[in-house]
């Protein structure tokens, strides 16, 4: 019409067999409308971020986001996608929310590709509407994102398609193997709590009647032993923070890491007389004699003693 324009918005490219000559299957156009649903449901949630004392989305949000595509080019099938603009609307050359959402999926994509964390600013909300992007996708087919200004594609494989449809959920199922510090056990029902080293957090399992013997051991030696643990836990989807385990398949103990002597380092009484050399002339001299037994008057103000 004569008073709309277009401006870029992405680019989709469908690699495989089929796309060959830049050819794209009819069933094919529902992930043009899958990836608009993605990059609306996005757009949402970034705006109420910015307004949060706002309880409605501006008049026309949704429905002036508009879509469209008016060629094929090849690649093996690249689809332009362009917004379009009324005219009176402001220019949109700066982004907006909707460009951001491009972003966001891009890295979304990527991360999933590469077994990632999830992007920090990529509203949970939208992880769900995934599970409708790639469904006409085969094994051997790859789905490319690229949000505009940039110069990099995100590889929708069916890798990142499994991984993404893994975290629907608040949480999801992973194989793991961890190392910790046993701080409960309990024979009844075979349960058992695992301190991280690294984070400090504990988790939370059950072991076997078999495993019982080296749970036990790593308990009752546990300032000086750990548990290395192989099984399968859960997760939590947003931070992929492990929540607990839930089933172990394979228990060892493991020695705890011990700082080694270096005998070639320095002694610190001979580091302590080397600061000591250093200081400026009359340094000693200003310090009290009775140092040791008025430190807190001293250094820290506190007392009522003499100086």
């Amino acid at each position: 019409m004569a008073n709309e324009s277009t401006i870029e918005l992405a680019a989709l490219r469908f690699e495989g067999r089929r796309f060959e000559g830049h050819a794209l299957d009819v069933e094919c156009t529902q992930e043009l409308i899958a990836y608009r649903s993605l990059i609306l449901e996005c757009a949402k949630e970034l705006w109420r971020r910015k307004n949060p004392d706002r309880v409605r989305l501006p008049k026309g949000f949704e429905d002036g986001f508009r879509v469209q595509f008016d060629r094929i080019d090849e690649g093996s099938a690249v689809v332009p996608l362009r917004r379009v603009r009324d005219a009176a609307q402001p220019e949109l050359d700066l982004g907006d929310e909707f460009d951001e959402a491009a972003a966001l999926v891009d890295a979304a994509i990527a991360s999933a590709d590469r077994d990632d964390l999830l992007p920090e600013l990529l509203p949970s909300s939208i992880v769900p509407i995934f599970a409708n992007f790639g469904r006409t996708l085969g094994d051997d087919e790859v789905l490319y994102t690229r949000a505009r200004g940039s110069a990099v594609e995100a590889a929708y494989t069916p890798k990142a398609r499994a991984r993404l449809a893994a975290w629907v959920g608040p949480t999801y199922e992973d194989r793991v193997e961890i190392v910790g510090e046993v701080r409960m056990a309990n024979l009844g029902p075979g349960a058992f709590r695992l301190q991280i080293p690294a984070s400090g957090l504990q988790v939370e399992g059950r072991f076997e009647a078999s495993q019982e013997p080296l749970v036990l051991e790593a308990l009752r030696n546990h300032r000086s032993a750990r548990l290395r643990v192989k099984g399968t836990a859960e997760f939590a989807t947003r931070d992929r923070q492990i929540k607990r385990i839930l089933s172990v398949d394979e228990v060892a103990l493991a020695p705890t890491e011990t700082d080694t002597f270096d005998e070639s380092a320095t002694p610190i009484w001979e580091q302590l007389a080397a600061i000591g050399v250093e200081a400026p002339p009359g340094t000693w001299e200003a310090v009290p004699s009775d140092l040791s037994t008025r430190i807190d008057e001293v250094v820290y103000g506190h007392g009522g003693g003499r100086r």
